[in-house]
């Protein structure tokens, strides 16, 4: 990967996890939290943590590599250009429109599904089309990466936060609305009216790593790209139908055990040819990858590329992403570290056992950026604020605090996997996006005060 500026900073923050672990206490929770002893991480432990990432932290890794595979496919045969440039010639009068309609996209879809790092799926082509309208890169990134961010903050709903909470209801509904409406509209304001400065060596903006190409063949072929927007139109449909976690999905489990005792004779037709898929509702990224894969195949075939043509694209896209696809895989050893150590819990515990919550609240930012997905955020911080006060009428508090500190965080950390993967995508440095980002990140940090401020008064 040549994005050092990116390698770079994550370096520096896995390098503080690495001398915190030396430094703070550990700690264990259950009946209160038990401070211990230092925890350092040594240098064999290192290694044990890089198995760690391959045994349980590849499968993001593994779906990156396979929607690189299908971008080198829509590449190869010049479909990625043909609706790129047909989204850039419809709105090239309207660029704010697109800019609009794209954060709107993200944030909704991540705020009603809990779809974060799959939306990976459609960044390339958002980023594409965005750098068409002119629009330079870390604008790209945050109408992307930055609008899903939000979506994240202020999702509607949360089953792991109610599921610790032991609550069915919906607390803070209406917060987190507000909240939403007014960061996505913050989004769009600030990506339309502030642009960050040229300098004087600033790479071209199509500098990413699809850069839309015409299809190269021996005879002409024109290739529009309607096959590639209808097959990610499905795609869009599956990965919300199988990755929302519905309340109830008795109708699909019904359907698939209908389909699957489908026969012809005594063979199961569906069954015997689609192997096992998890249902609608219950998917992880063990039904990502055929899905992704059977889309490559139909793309090449609907483009009219050739068997070989198709795997030498696939190849080549793979071999685009492959330090994104390794990079999402070794922040987890910030995560590692931490949780191996138990530094984080002393942390927490020091500044929020005396139940204030305005320390609570500054116990989670501090917590958060060592962890690098939400679900280890909720189930540790969660946990720990829990612990420290012993109050279980504050668990739904604490996990909208949580929620809305972690997406916070999650737009400037070098722990923020998304991000970094988008930065890394675009090519663009981890120090140019923090000269473009903070005060949009300072004025996301003062809204979400404010929503856990009436959240607590109420």
């Amino acid at each position: 990967m040549r994005n050092k500026s990116v390698l770079k900073a994550f370096g520096i923050m896995l390098f503080v996890t690495f001398i915190l672990t030396w430094v703070i206490p550990s700690s264990v929770m259950g009946n209160g939290v038990t401070i211990g002893k230092i925890a350092p991480t040594g240098w064999a432990d290192i290694f044990t943590s890089l198995e760690i990432v391959a045994q349980y932290f590849l499968k993001p890794a593994i779906f990156v590599l396979f929607v690189g595979m299908f971008y080198g496919v829509a590449n190869k045969s010049g479909a990625l250009k043909g609706v790129v440039d047909y989204l850039v010639s419809k709105f090239k009068k309207k660029k704010g429109l697109f800019v609009i309609i794209t954060a709107i996209f993200y944030a909704l879809v991540t705020a009603l599904t809990g779809m974060y790092l799959q939306l990976f799926m459609f960044i390339p082509l958002s980023i594409a089309v965005l750098l068409g309208l002119k629009y330079n890169k870390v604008q790209s990134v945050l109408a992307t990466v930055g609008a899903s961010t939000i979506g994240l903050l202020a999702a509607i709903f949360n089953s792991m936060i109610n599921a610790m909470a032991s609550t069915d209801a919906n607390p803070y509904l209406w917060i987190k609305i507000v909240l939403l409406v007014v960061l996505v509209a913050l989004t769009v304001l600030y990506i339309i009216k502030v642009a960050p400065k040229k300098e004087k060596k600033e790479e071209k903006e199509e500098s990413i790593m699809f850069i839309p190409t015409a299809r190269a063949a021996k005879k002409k072929v024109n290739v529009k790209g309607l096959s590639l927007a209808i097959i990610l139109g499905l795609i869009f449909v599956v990965f919300v139908l199988g990755l929302t976690p519905w309340k109830n999905a008795d109708a699909f489990a019904n359907a698939y055990t209908a389909i699957k005792n489908v026969k012809i004779g005594n063979f199961n037709i569906f069954n015997s040819i689609l192997g096992t898929f998890e249902v609608f509702g219950s998917w992880t990224y063990n039904s990502l990858y055929p899905t992704i894969a059977l889309s490559i195949i139909i793309l090449a075939i609907s483009t009219r590329l050739s068997f070989g043509e198709m795997i030498e694209s696939a190849i080549e896209g793979a071999k685009k992403v492959m330090g994104v696809a390794i990079l999402s895989a070794i922040i987890s050893l910030v995560v590692i570290f931490a949780l191996n150590s138990g530094f984080v819990g002393t942390i927490i515990n020091i500044i929020s056992k005396n139940g204030n919550i305005a320390l609570a609240t500054v116990a989670s930012f501090i917590g958060v950026p060592f962890m690098t997905e939400e679900t280890y955020a909720i189930q540790y911080i969660m946990s720990g604020l829990y612990y420290s006060v012993n109050n279980k009428e504050l668990l739904s508090l604490y996990g909208l605090i949580i929620q809305t500190t972690f997406g916070t965080v999650m737009l400037l950390a070098p722990s923020s996997v998304l991000l970094m993967m988008g930065l890394a995508y675009v090519e663009e440095g981890y120090g140019k996006w923090l000269k473009y980002i903070w005060k949009f990140v300072l004025a996301t940090f003062v809204a979400v005060l404010i929503a856990i401020t009436v959240a607590t008064l109420i």
